[in-house]
C-alpha cells in the first residue's frame, strides 16, 4: 500500500467553515473558480510548514492570521486540522491541532495529539494541552513552547519519526511558466519549488544522481510527446545563473537548440509537472493546482497519464475546471471531489448519486457533465460529514468509510 492521506477534516481555515473529505491515491479537486479548492490544498500546506519551519511563518506567508482564520459574528474561531494516514507496512496515524488566536496577531496551539498504531500491534499516543502534555511521551519534557507543534520534538522518537516525515515530505505545486523561462538563481535543486523556480537546478540533480538516471530519460520521452520534435531538455550554467534548453528536432541534420526563453507556456508548464512528479527524493503527497492551464486540450490526456502513473508511487492530489482532464479514460467518479460554495462556505462531497449513475451507465462522461453543469456534489453527504466533524474525537487508525 502506498503511503497516503484517507481522511481530511478541517474547521474555519479561509473560505472552509468545517469539512471532512475522504481522498484516494489519486484524486482531482473540480469546481468553478473560487470555490474554495486551493484553500483545501494550503491547508495541507499549511500543516508542511508549520512542521518543516514554524507556525509563525506558514502564517505570515499567508498574510497573518487573521487572513487565513474563518471570520464568524464574534464567535472564537480556533484553526483546527486533523489527518487520518495510511503509512504503509500496516503502520496507521490519528493527527490533530487545534491552534487559537490571540490578541495581536498571537496564538498559541490550544491542543494537540498524535496516535499511531500498528495493525494487531502497540498504540503510542501523545496529547497536549495549552503547552502541556496530557498524555506524555517517554524521555520527551512535559512541557513544550505554547506557539510549536509538539510532534517535532516527538520525532526524536523511532514511533512518531514516520508521520513527522509523512507530513513534511508533502509538497505543492503551481507551476508559473515564467519562472522556467527566466534565468535562475543557483540551487542545491533539493526539491522542486511551488512555482518551479529552481527547475534548472533540479534537472541538474535528476541528471546527476545515478539512480535518477532512469526518470531523467522517462521525463525526456514523455516531454517529446507532449511537445512535438522535442527531443532532450538540459541543464545549462550561464555565468552565476542558471537555465534550462531544449534540444529540438526541426527537420535538420542535427537538433536545433533553443533556451527555455523561446519555449512557450505550455511546455514548460508541462515540464515543471514532470519535475514536480519525477524529481529524486521520497515525497508522500504531491498536489498540483490547475495542470491544464496554458495547455493545449489535446495534451491533457498525456498529463493526467503522466499523473496517475505517478500515484503509484505516492499520492497526487490535483485542483482543475477542465472537462478535457475529467475525461481521461482510466478516471473515475470515486475520484472525483466536487468543490462547491454553499451560503460563503467551501462545501467538498464525491460526484451527486445522480452524477455517478450518468456516469456508471455511460450516459454522460465527467467532462461532458462538467461542461453542461450538472457535474454536482452530493450535498447531503457533504453536511452529513461536516456536522459529524470532531477534531479530537476517538482515533481512527483504520481506512474511514467513504461516502
Amino acid at each position: 500500500m502506498v503511503p497516503c492521506i484517507q481522511q481530511v477534516q478541517i474547521r474555519n481555515y479561509k473560505s472552509i467553515a468545517q469539512i471532512s473529505v475522504n481522498l484516494e491515491l489519486f484524486t482531482v479537486l473540480v469546481g468553478p473558480n473560487g470555490a474554495g479548492k486551493s484553500n483545501f490544498i494550503d491547508a495541507l500546506a499549511f500543516v508542511q510548514e508549520c512542521l518543516s519551519e514554524s507556525i509563525e511563518l506558514a502564517f505570515k506567508n499567508r498574510g497573518g492570521i487573521a487572513a487565513v482564520r474563518r471570520s464568524s459574528a464574534g464567535h472564537p474561531t480556533h484553526i483546527g486540522i486533523r489527518l487520518i494516514l495510511n503509512l504503509g507496512d500496516d503502520l496507521y496515524a490519528d493527527y490533530a491541532f487545534e491552534i487559537a488566536a490571540k490578541p495581536t496577531e498571537r496564538f498559541n496551539v490550544a491542543r494537540e495529539r498524535c496516535v499511531v498504531e500498528k495493525l494487531m500491534g502497540k498504540r503510542h499516543s501523545f496529547e497536549i494541552e495549552d503547552g502541556k502534555f496530557t498524555t506524555e511521551i517517554p524521555g520527551i519534557r512535559p512541557k513544550v513552547a505554547p506557539d510549536r507543534l509538539a510532534l517535532f520534538a516527538a520525532s526524536a522518537t523511532e514511533e512518531f519519526r514516520p508521520v513527522y516525515d509523512f507530513l513534511t515530505s508533502m509538497r505543492f505545486y503551481s507551476i508559473v511558466p515564467v519562472r522556467l523561462r527566466e534565468l535562475q538563481e543557483p540551487d542545491p535543486g533539493d526539491f522542486l519549488k511551488r512555482d518551479g523556480s529552481n527547475a534548472a537546478a533540479v534537472l541538474k540533480r535528476l541528471q546527476d544522481e545515478a539512480y535518477g538516471n532512469g526518470q531523467y530519460d522517462r521525463l525526456c520521452r514523455l516531454l517529446s510527446k507532449v511537445v512535438e520534435g522535442v527531443e532532450k531538455v538540459e541543464y545549462r550554467a550561464i555565468g552565476q545563473k542558471e537555465t534550462l534548453q531544449f534540444k529540438q528536432d526541426v527537420g535538420a541534420k542535427h537538433p536545433w537548440t533553443f533556451n527555455a526563453l523561446n519555449m512557450s507556456d505550455g511546455t514548460l508548464r508541462v515540464l515543471g509537472l514532470l519535475l514536480a512528479v519525477y524529481q529524486p527524493g521520497p515525497y508522500s503527497v504531491v498536489a498540483v493546482e490547475e495542470p491544464e492551464a496554458t495547455v493545449n486540450p489535446a495534451v491533457a490526456e498525456v498529463v493526467v497519464e503522466v499523473l496517475m502513473d505517478a500515484a503509484t508511487e505516492k499520492q497526487v492530489l490535483l485542483t482543475s475546471h477542465s472537462p478535457d482532464l475529467l475525461d481521461y479514460k482510466e478516471l473515475t467518479d470515486t475520484q472525483i471531489r466536487v468543490v462547491t460554495m454553499e451560503h460563503g462556505r467551501t462545501l467538498i462531497a464525491p460526484v451527486s448519486q445522480a452524477g455517478r449513475d450518468a456516469i456508471r451507465q455511460r450516459l454522460y462522461t465527467p467532462g461532458e457533465l462538467l461542461r453542461s453543469g450538472e457535474l454536482t456534489p452530493d450535498l447531503k453527504a457533504a453536511e452529513q460529514a461536516s456536522q459529524q466533524l470532531n477534531l479530537f474525537g476517538p482515533p481512527n487508525v483504520r481506512r474511514p468509510e467513504q461516502s
